[in-house]
């Protein structure tokens, strides 16, 4: 027995609008906002003085939303947002300002962070320039809850981090100049490379992101090609299409030959996925 639990944002069934249609044991949830009551006792539980006005300011701006609470709450524990009456009503503002209020050595962790994605290790970090002081500035951010460390890695000896939601690598990674982070993703995947060794096969989509992002397209294609093939073998036919698709975009007009195997190899996979649909419509229904 199985059960597979999944989250999306409404918006997957304006792509997917069947998508769960015909399972006999798929069940959906709606997650709706929290209601007035909920949010007030939510905000007085993270406020260190959870004074009426500025409880109810605060549930007020945050619309039923758990995670803009949050941030509003942490915002005027820590003197980035002065009082109630000037809360700030962007999430991504509120984000901002923590990050830009944090001491010099975490707030560069926090960028550096970014640029290896939601997931990072403080290897990584550290290549990015941080060095002696990263320890500290990630024990830091942990207690100011930006960050949690992970139980496992998927680096042997390297510890493995998340950042609590996706909108704070997210806000972060959109101040850095181009050149910077040009510069930054390189590093990073010089840094999986090397630490990887023999199992880069593991992280081919996410070397060929940092390369991409780095400028050099023909890694980019390489690992790219790496992770379509590894995708085709685990019948993730879809995905392997998408992504020689995504590698067709970086080969040069010129490479002629290169282009042609590329797109015999996506219309394979494209054709393959197809068949995988039409059987998954048409195996009948266990009625058990």
């Amino acid at each position: 027995p199985a059960m597979f639990v999944a989250t999306a944002r409404p918006e997957l069934f304006d792509v997917r609008p069947d998508w769960g249609g015909g399972l006999p044991r798929y069940t959906a949830i709606a997650v709706d906002p929290l209601t007035e009551a909920d949010a007030r006792r939510m905000a007085v539980g993270l406020l260190p003085d959870p004074e009426p006005e500025v409880v109810e300011r605060l549930q007020e701006t945050a619309g039923g939303n758990p995670l803009f609470i949050e941030e509003l709450a942490s915002s005027l524990a820590e003197g980035t947002t002065e009082s109630s009456a000037t809360l700030p009503t962007s999430l991504k503002a509120i984000v901002a300002a923590r990050i830009d209020a944090l001491p010099e050595a975490e707030r560069r962790v926090v960028l550096d962070a970014s640029v290896v994605g939601k997931l990072f290790w403080r290897g990584a970090v550290a290549a990015l320039g941080a060095g002696d002081a990263v320890d500290d500035a990630l024990d830091a951010l942990e207690a100011r809850e930006f960050i949690r460390r992970l139980p496992s890695s998927h680096v042997e000896g390297d510890a493995e981090f998340s950042f609590r939601h996706i909108v704070l690598p997210e806000v972060a990674y959109g101040t850095l100049p181009r050149a910077v982070r040009r510069e930054r993703h390189a590093t990073v995947a010089r840094y999986v490379e090397a630490t990887m060794g023999d199992r880069q096969g593991d992280v081919s989509s996410m070397l060929a992101h940092h390369w991409r992002e780095a400028g050099d397209d023909e890694r980019a294609v390489h690992h790219l090609l790496a992770a379509a093939e590894q995708a085709g073998r685990g019948w993730a036919k879809g995905e392997a299409a998408a992504l020689y698709g995504q590698a067709l975009e970086l080969i040069p007009e010129g490479d002629v030959l290169t282009r042609r195997r590329v797109r015999m190899q996506r219309a394979i996979a494209q054709q393959a996925s197809f068949h995988l649909a039409l059987g998954d419509v048409e195996r009948p229904r266990d009625p058990t």
